[in-house]
């Protein structure tokens, strides 16, 4: 249907739509579905994407663990390549050999990698199927690499969410899986290794109970990695059933045609869009062609029309001042969303430093930065989205009746995570003084002790017998004063040096947040302002076409127009019959309203 459309705007030399449907085109024949699988370290991850594939990519020895993100797409033959943050958005960057893929996925590829891409020939990636192998998040939120599997989420289509069969879902994952749910679509479950545990069912069933509990509705499905690859090799349909495997592909394969409707959605758009202003050029024709006394109303209709387009596309438009001043609140507004987070959370943790008992500074501070961070840099980022949208429908509402498709057709989405390092929080408090350093403090306090009393007894003339008593007891009092003085001291440093260190990870965050917003807002803008300057100059096109028919079909011959008029109302049926075929496309595709 798309060719069709592109070829009458092709035979209507309308360049214009034409690249707009062959945009569209391309979009729909590569309908890439991202399937994010993420959970615990070492619960399989790694192994569930090596038998989806049937084929061993990602890394899985006991010894390892992935450490940056792994994107395993369709390809003709077996190539990897490392994206670092040199490489600009989804290019590829310098290739890897097959025998390497190991020590890249696990972090030896230098600092700047940020992902590993894969290509493979593999039937289930050939429509568009991508997989991505996460770094494990041990501790859920709190976890260092939380901000990898979530900054994934925010372009994943499909979450595939990890366990094994050995013991049930914790608070935390249970907690990730709640921030996770919000983020993407759809959610998953995978309970890994059942071959291994027999209690396997029992901890299906309370996994399940959880989910319920925490008002989560993720579909669960036992799978067994082992089992798969045997059913392969001996082509057991049987043993294959059983691992489980075969269930999941069909889901993925389901949720896979579900973000295809969605792209045939758009395109769809597009589509009635691009037929809708060739039957307005070509009915404006048509009616000129028939000596309606109203010609001359229509000519000044569509002239009135092509300097409303042609007001659009000036520099100076309104829709231009729009998108220029809702842009520069949506800076402000998400920098200062930013800064007073970063305050918020900066305030927080002072007062839990000043609260927390010395003795677990080092071992409850780090994990529970890190999950606030992460909770505070995933409620900044839905800030951030739901304004992109408030300045979309404002730049749309300027172009009148046009505004629904436009909006309808804008992807204010799709970009892939950036170059965002994840920022691990390193306390650098000062080391805790040993028993003898103490000892010293106290001893250097006794011995002032003693020295007082001696000095008196001199003074006074008393006996060595009765100074001493007097000794000992102001000895033991300075010595505890001492002794305590010096404890308060290193815990007053010891919680300024948290301090400090507190400080300094949340100012590294809020440089790379703050970079990563501002990118965000540059991209938006200027995607919104191709999106609608291409817009502002079809319809310019339209008008000024329609406005030249009308005058030059009102200076024909009667043969001339009769030769015409047969010309139009053939081509006429054809758009309209397109445009048919179109709107019931779209009103299956579209979803309705709740």
């Amino acid at each position: 249907m798309l060719e069709a459309i592109a070829r009458a705007a092709h035979r209507h030399d309308r360049p214009d739509l034409r690249a707009r449907v062959e945009v569209a085109q391309a979009r729909l024949a590569d309908p890439a579905c991202r399937v994010v699988v993420c959970g615990e370290f070492k619960k399989g991850k790694s192994s569930l994407v090596n038998a989806l594939l049937g084929a061993r990519v990602c890394a899985t020895d006991a010894d390892v663990a992935t450490a940056i993100p792994t994107y395993v797409r369709h390809g003709e033959r077996l190539e990897a390549h490392v994206l670092d943050e040199e490489t600009p958005g989804s290019s590829r960057g310098a290739a890897v050999a097959a025998a390497e893929l190991d020590t890249v996925a696990t972090g030896h590829a230098g600092p700047s990698a940020r992902a590993l891409e894969i290509r493979l020939p593999r039937e289930l990636l050939a429509d568009g199927l991508v997989l991505v192998d996460t770094p494990g998040i041990s501790g859920g939120l709190a976890s260092t690499h939380a901000g990898i599997a979530l900054r994934a989420l925010a372009v994943a289509d499909v979450l595939v969410f990890v366990t094994d069969a050995g013991a049930e879902l914790g608070a935390a994952e249970i907690e990730f899986l709640t921030q996770a749910a919000a983020l993407c679509p759809v959610v998953l479950g995978a309970v890994t290794r059942v071959d291994l545990y027999p209690q396997w069912r029992r901890i299906v069933a309370a996994d399940a109970d959880h989910l319920r509990a925490a008002g989560l509705s993720i579909d669960l499905f036992p799978l067994s990695a082992p089992l798969r690859h045997h059913g392969l090799r001996e082509a057991d349909r049987d043993l294959l059933l059983e691992s489980g495997y075969p269930q999941l592909t069909a889901r993925l394969a389901a949720e896979h045609s579900r973000v295809a409707g969605s792209g045939g959605a758009s395109a769809a758009a597009v589509g009635a869009s691009v037929v809708g202003q060739l039957v307005a050029e070509l009915t404006a024709q048509r009616r000129a062609l028939d000596a309606d006394p109203a010609a001359q109303e229509q000519r000044q209709a569509w002239a009135r029309a092509r300097e409303q387009a042609s007001d659009l596309r000036t520099a100076g438009s309104r829709w231009q001042q729009v998108l220029f001043d809702r842009m520069a609140d949506l800076g402000a507004e998400v920098e200062l969303d930013l800064t007073v987070r970063i305050r918020a959370l900066r305030r927080e943790a002072s007062e839990r430093i000043a609260q927390m008992p010395p003795a677990r500074l080092a071992a409850d501070l780090g994990p529970w930065l890190q999950q606030r961070t992460t909770e505070l840099l995933l409620d900044h980022q839905s800030v951030a989205r739901s304004h992109a949208d408030q300045v979309a429908d404002a730049v749309a509402e300027q172009f009148g009746s046009a505004a629904t498709e436009l909006r309808r057709g804008l992807d204010l989405g799709g970009d892939e995570p950036g170059a965002v390092r994840d920022i691990a929080f390193a306390p650098t408090g000062s080391a805790s003084a040993s028993r003898l350093d103490m000892g010293l403090v106290a001893l250097r306090g006794g011995s002032a002790g003693a020295m007082i009393t001696h000095a008196a007894g001199l003074v006074l003339g008393l006996a060595f017998p009765v100074v001493l008593p007097a000794a000992l007891v102001l000895s033991t009092v300075l010595a505890g004063k001492s002794w305590q003085s010096a404890q308060k001291a290193q815990l007053r440093a010891l919680r300024a040096d948290t301090d400090r260190a507190v400080a300094g990870y949340l100012e590294e965050v809020d440089t790379a947040a703050r970079k990563d917003t501002r990118d965000a807002v540059r991209r938006l803008q200027r995607r919104l302002r191709e999106t609608f300057s291409a817009r502002a100059s079809e319809l310019f096109t339209t008008a000024t076409r329609s406005a030249e028919s009308l005058s030059t079909s009102l200076t024909g011959d009667d043969e001339t127009r009769a030769t015409r008029r047969a010309e139009l109302d053939a081509e006429l049926d054809a758009l309209r019959g397109l445009q048919r075929e179109v709107g019931v496309l779209l009103a299956d595709l579209l979803p309705v309203p709740a």
